[in-house]
């Protein structure tokens, strides 16, 4: 048996070797620069600020949320028995938690790198279940050398304490590599489009009480009493909020207009611009939030793409995690040996069937129909092929046309009957309807005709024939002549 080497099976670069990540009582520290730098002493609570932002909410939650509005799916490892019913029980269990709303709230780690869900096990008669998970604050949670979370507790601030194994499910967002627990969240980028924003408004306020009205300035004569100096002051200040004031006798009341040479266009063009940095993180485009007068239908379409490629990577990720916990640890805890089924989300768009349309009808024009169970499937509902309802082509004539035509038919059949009965051949007719009916096909016809061809009376149909040829001739010119005389 082939072996590899030790020092080839065991991994070398460990995180407790990396001078470069620090790393106290065993517990790593959260390595993002923006928590390091402007943190503080608030930690991830940073973060949380930036969804006071309706801009920055906004855009978080339609990330969220493109996520959770598709449906998922839970599929078999297998066809075999075992696993089929491994599928079913995730697929119950996950019903019963609410899997939406959990993913939801584990997506919180979009924003601050990781998020950590707590699951409560209950017994529900022979079967294990999975009775709820509560995802907890991160600020709980730190993580150990091996990448495991240890619980901050009253008890034991630091470094916290270990904690059981399929116990918490952890989700990960954004890490660069595989030696970082907390993950590196938009926040780290989001904080500083928000952070700008927010002192830009501060300053287009300002602007704004100063200029939408002039300043009120009060004067008051040499030697006024300290009292009469506040009572003028206290009517200033009431000039914004009262119709009319009075003040002292001797004191004078103006009003300065403050120049300005700026625009108040540059704290709203500011405040967009940095809104349109924060979509373009999280969503990854603007015209999904921020159309403008420039968009086309065309960018706006590109756009929304980019966007649902980042909802689907984000899900992609989710449902590794789900699966490589809570998905493997139902099973283990019910069905041991089974193979563990898979969680995913449908993000299959729908066909464009009008596009589809006009492609079905160009084929038609080539010479293609398409059958019965491709309408279906394609477009849906129950379709079925109209009645074919052929009718002969009109007549250019009219109606004298159809009549001679009738008419006609008429007289052939009564001459082809006259012409039987001279012959004496109405017997031999008969004989010869007898034959036709009896063959299966034409060739058996023709070799049993040939054997009754010397019984036909030659003499006598020859002689009848010619007569009736003649009478059909003399027939067919008398009715051409009374229909010109017509």
């Amino acid at each position: 048996m082939t072996t590899v080497p030790k020092d080839l099976r065991n991994e070398i670069a460990t995180i407790a070797s990396d001078p470069a990540i620090p790393a106290f009582a065993g517990v790593l520290r959260n390595e993002d620069d923006t928590l390091l730098s402007r943190g503080g002493g608030k930690g991830l609570k940073i973060y949380d600020e930036i969804e006071r932002d309706c801009h920055a909410y906004s855009v978080l939650q339609k990330r969220k949320n493109a996520i959770i509005a598709r449906e998922w799916q839970v599929e078999p490892a297998s066809s075999a028995r075992l696993d089929k019913k491994a599928a079913d029980l995730v697929k119950a269990q996950l019903t019963n938690i609410k899997f939406d709303q959990v993913c939801l709230k584990l997506l919180d780690a979009t924003l601050k790198g990781y998020s950590v869900g707590e699951i409560i096990w209950a017994t529900d008669g022979a079967e294990i279940v999975a009775a709820r998970v509560k995802v907890k604050p991160q600020r709980r949670f730190l993580f150990d050398e091996e990448q495991l979370p240890r619980l901050i507790t009253l008890a034991n601030m630091f470094p916290g304490e270990p904690v059981p194994a399929r116990k918490f499910i952890v989700h990960r967002y954004g890490e660069k590599d595989d030696d970082n627990p907390y993950g590196l969240g938009l926040g780290h980028k989001l904080f500083w489009p928000v952070f700008f924003k927010r002192q830009d408004i501060t300053f287009w306020l300002t602007f704004v009480d100063k200029f939408a009205s002039p300043t009120a300035v009060g004067e008051y004569p040499t030697g006024t009493s300290d009292e009469e100096q506040k009572r003028l002051l206290a009517s200033l200040a009431a000039i914004a909020h009262e119709a009319g004031i009075i003040v002292p006798q001797g004191m004078v009341v103006k009003f300065l207009e403050a120049a300005r040479s700026g625009s108040i266009d540059t704290y709203e063009k500011l405040a967009r611009y940095m809104d349109e940095q924060i979509s373009e993180c999280v969503l990854g485009e603007t015209l999904s939030t921020n159309i403008g007068t420039t968009g086309s239908m065309a960018a706006a379409k590109t756009h929304n793409e980019v966007r649902i490629e980042l909802a689907k990577g984000d899900s992609d990720l989710l449902s590794d995690t789900v699966n490589e916990t809570l998905v493997r640890w139902v099973v283990e805890l019910n069905l041991p040996g089974a193979g563990p089924p898979k969680v995913w989300r449908d993000f299959a768009e729908e066909e464009d069937l009008k596009a589809r349309s006009e492609t079905d009808k160009n084929l038609s024009d080539m010479g293609f129909e398409p059958d019965e169970r491709y309408v279906n499937e394609t477009y849906g509902g129950k379709w079925r092929k109209k009645q074919s309802q052929e009718q002969p082509p009109p007549d250019p004539a009219g109606e004298p046309a159809a009549q001679f035509a009738e008419e006609a038919a008429d007289t052939v059949d009564q001459v082809a009957a006259q012409l039987l009965t001279e012959a004496d051949g109405a017997d031999m007719g008969e004989a010869i309807y007898r034959l036709l009916a009896e063959c299966g096909s034409l060739e058996e016809a023709r070799d049993r005709l040939l054997d009754i061809y010397d019984q036909v009376p030659v003499a006598t149909t020859g002689t009848a024939l010619g007569n009736r040829l003649f009478q059909a001739g003399l027939t067919g010119r008398a009715e051409v002549i009374d229909e010109a005389g017509k």
